[in-house]
């Protein structure tokens, strides 16, 4: 996906470089706190670097810098000259604070993690674990737009399974569900990482598959379409696969244009005896094979 969120680390840094850039700022931290005064607290500050790294990194990283910044915190403290009554205060201050940073530092992975999660969910559909219908528009128009930008091609494919009710039919919806996840896996598995897969309904996949010649991207239908059968083969299915590809070179066309011919190829693949894949390249020299 050619997404970038808040989710990412900033500026995409190393993981290791942005975890010591979080020690460092502890460090600073620590530093000022121990030449103000014990008046004058600024033991809020320790939070940020925790934040930071607890929102990127999370996990080990987001607990090592609380404890990192919970001694510093108490060595700050200390220096200071802050006086006590007994010296277990110091101690269990310092103590309160681990705490504090390590539920802060709990808490903000948690947060993220359950954000993950919702947008996860908002752009998979349930059954098959590929995109859904609303996340793949998204992702079409967007691709088609860079696309027109830099008049590299563009491809979708349309997919559908033959004779997904008739595993209905006769093994039962399980199985058909079962069948429509293991198809949805595997082509995924076989596409590159810059395609988008997508479950339309029913039976019926999108795949869209930017910068990438029709005859590159039949190539890999082809190899999807030999994966698919070894795969029912493998399960005793009797079913089949019909595709059709559309490929733009020029012109521009909308999300729903590009559905419906790609569709329209597909059908005339079953019409002429399914288990096929029909490509049409869409521009001023544009031909069907």
């Amino acid at each position: 996906m050619r997404i970038q969120t808040i989710l990412e680390s900033p500026g995409k840094l190393p993981k290791p470089l942005l975890t010591l850039i979080g020690f460092l700022v502890v460090l600073t931290i620590g530093s000022l706190d121990s030449i103000t005064s014990y008046d004058i607290s600024i033991s809020a500050l320790y939070l940020l670097p925790i934040i930071m790294i607890a929102w990127f990194e999370g996990g080990v990283p987001a607990a090592l810098l609380s404890i990192f910044s919970a001694v510093i915190w108490a060595l700050s403290d200390l220096v200071s000259g802050h006086p006590y009554s007994h010296i277990a205060v110091p101690i269990w201050n310092a103590i309160m604070v681990l705490g504090m940073f390590l539920i802060v530092a709990y808490s903000i992975t948690a947060l993220k993690k359950l954000i993950i999660k919702e947008r996860e969910h908002a752009s998979t559909d349930d059954l098959t674990g590929v995109a859904n219908i609303r996340f793949f528009y998204e992702q079409a128009r967007a691709e088609i737009d860079r696309s027109a930008a830099s008049k590299k091609p563009l491809t979708l494919a349309y997919v559908d399974i033959d004779n997904l009710r008739h595993i209905n039919d006769t093994l039962g919806h399980i199985a058909g569900d079962y069948l429509l996840h293991e198809a949805a896996q595997t082509m995924r598995s076989t596409l590159r990482s810059a395609d988008v897969i997508s479950r339309l309904g029913g039976s019926k996949f999108a795949i869209l598959m930017p910068e990438i010649k029709n005859e590159d991207a039949t190539s890999i239908i082809y190899k999807i379409q030999e994966r698919l059968l070894d795969m029912v083969e493998h399960n005793g299915w009797p079913v089949t696969f019909s595709t059709g590809i559309v490929t733009c070179n020029g012109p521009i066309y909308t999300i729903d244009m590009l559905i419906k011919m790609a569709e329209d190829l597909m059908n005339a693949a079953k019409e002429t005896g399914k288990n096929m894949v029909k490509s049409k390249i869409l521009d001023l020299s544009s031909s069907a094979s």
